[in-house]
């Protein structure tokens, strides 16, 4: 916000972010209240005189203030507020761009988000792509667990690469609906297949919709049946697992407008 002082009814002369975008209280502290022998509810119109700066002048920082202030003009009328720059009107549009944090978009987010994705699938997706997930090599590596061996029985260290998709019971149900989705490859590593779903998951056609479900659909259900593995001694097969995530696709495309 920009203060325009004017009159100088409006502001408090200590608390208030006329002062160059600050409160004098906040830079120099409230010991310049007591130098000044001006009340802490004053007004900057009582450091106003005739449409100058009239500053008590009993401490450095007094003094400091004096000088500095007398580059703020003056106006004439009533105080006023403006929205980042001088005539500009707040709008809640560019409240939220001034606090919110603003950085780069990153290239993978249309694989993760995308029309009628399935959230809490897409939300599993964006931890492997943000390589938030805790697998069990930064488990083990905290001391959290004792044994950083892939739930899957596979006998590897349990990493986001190893996870999706070098394990093999994994691996094995991506390559499954992969085919389905019409591409004749086997899949590798996250790193690598993160690459490659960046690559070539773009664009709006049906294929590439749904092939982006599917990857979601996926990584959620491999991350579930990991948990309940490794936590709750709970097991399903490959058959199962492509029954259950099958159906989920299924039923998000029955929900498609015709």
């Amino acid at each position: 916000m920009l203060y325009e002082v004017a009159d100088g009814n409006s502001f408090s002369l200590w608390f208030d972010s006329w002062f160059f975008g600050e409160s004098i209280a906040g830079l120099y502290g409230h010991s310049v209240i007591q130098d000044s022998g001006i009340p802490t509810n004053a007004k900057v119109s009582s450091v106003v005189s005739a449409g100058q700066w009239d500053w008590p002048t009993t401490s450095w920082d007094l003094i400091d203030i004096y000088f500095v202030s007398s580059r703020i003009p003056i106006t004439t009328g009533s105080d006023k507020i403006h929205w980042l720059k001088k005539g500009g009107n707040f709008t809640i549009n560019e409240a939220w761009r001034t606090i919110s944090p603003q950085s780069t978009k990153v290239e993978w987010s249309k694989v993760i988000w995308f029309l009628r994705c399935t959230p809490k699938h897409s939300f599993c997706l964006w931890l492997a792509f943000s390589n938030g997930h805790r697998t069990l090599d930064k488990l083990f590596r905290w001391g959290v667990v004792r044994n950083n061996k892939c739930g899957f029985r596979c006998g590897q260290v349990e990493t986001l690469d190893h996870l999706f998709f070098e394990c093999s019971y994994t691996a094995r149900i991506w390559n499954h609906f992969l085919s389905l989705c019409g591409f004749r490859r086997s899949c590798s590593g996250w790193g690598d297949e993160s690459d490659w779903c960046i690559q070539r998951l773009k664009g709006n056609s049906f294929k590439i919709w749904i092939s982006k479900l599917t990857l979601a659909a996926v990584v959620y259900h491999c991350w579930i049946e990991r948990n309940n593995r490794i936590f709750n001694n709970s097991f399903r097969s490959f058959e199962d697992m492509v029954l259950e995530i099958g159906a989920d696709i299924d039923g998000k495309c029955r929900g498609l407008p015709m």
